[in-house]
């Protein structure tokens, strides 16, 4: 058994987000001001001692993450699990076309070959068990992914249920987490504690 803690940052601005445009699966480069936001976090969280780092895959998160860590001797674990949902087709569209409110609103990109909730957060289950199987105890571990992605871990890991959240707030996506904020969590023999919300 294992008792883990997380530090969870989404990735700086990118073109796409200054543009409205989705960006799942695809990529596009952080912009200078996500650049400042990343320089910004790395001061945030300076005096922590990572003994693993692990990285989405998307050019947008494994920079910032390199940006983070400027200055330390860890070296990034990129993981294709820990990218954003994708969204199939409708990738690089904008954020407020039909078919890609549509699919936002039901959590399901299927039709357009992308992934739904469930095969997402089976995703997102299987690779947090994947990184704490490559843990040691008591390690202290940095996560750098995106916004849908920890949005859909509130309920994949914490159990929180998404519907509900979003009758309570229907902006909350769009609010929750911030680029380039941090949220803290941990693993504790098995079970996911949420300790703190991205900010």
């Amino acid at each position: 058994m294992k008792h883990i803690q997380f530090y969870y940052v989404r990735h700086g601005e990118t073109i796409f987000n200054v543009k409205n445009l989705s960006q799942g699966s695809c990529d596009s480069p952080l912009t200078k001001n996500g650049i400042h936001q990343a320089e910004k976090t790395k001061e945030k969280i300076k005096d922590i001692c990572f003994d693993k780092v692990f990285s989405s895959s998307s050019e947008r998160a494994l920079d910032t993450a390199n940006i983070i860590l400027e200055g330390h001797q860890n070296q990034v674990v990129p993981l294709k699990g820990l990218k954003e949902m994708s969204f199939g087709y409708l990738e690089a569209s904008g954020v407020g076309d039909t078919d890609m409110s549509n699919c936002w609103k039901n959590k399901d990109f299927s039709a357009f070959e992308g992934e739904n909730r469930e095969s997402f957060e089976k995703r997102i289950q299987e690779t947090y068990q994947k990184i704490v199987d490559m843990c040691d105890d008591h390690d202290v571990v940095l996560i750098v992914s995106h916004r849908g992605y920890f949005y859909y871990m509130l309920e994949a890991l914490f159990g929180k249920d998404l519907d509900k959240l979003e009758r309570k707030n229907p902006d909350i996506l769009a609010t929750l987490i911030p680029n380039a904020s941090i949220a803290r969590f941990e693993y504790d023999n098995g079970k996911w504690i949420l300790e703190e919300l991205p900010k």
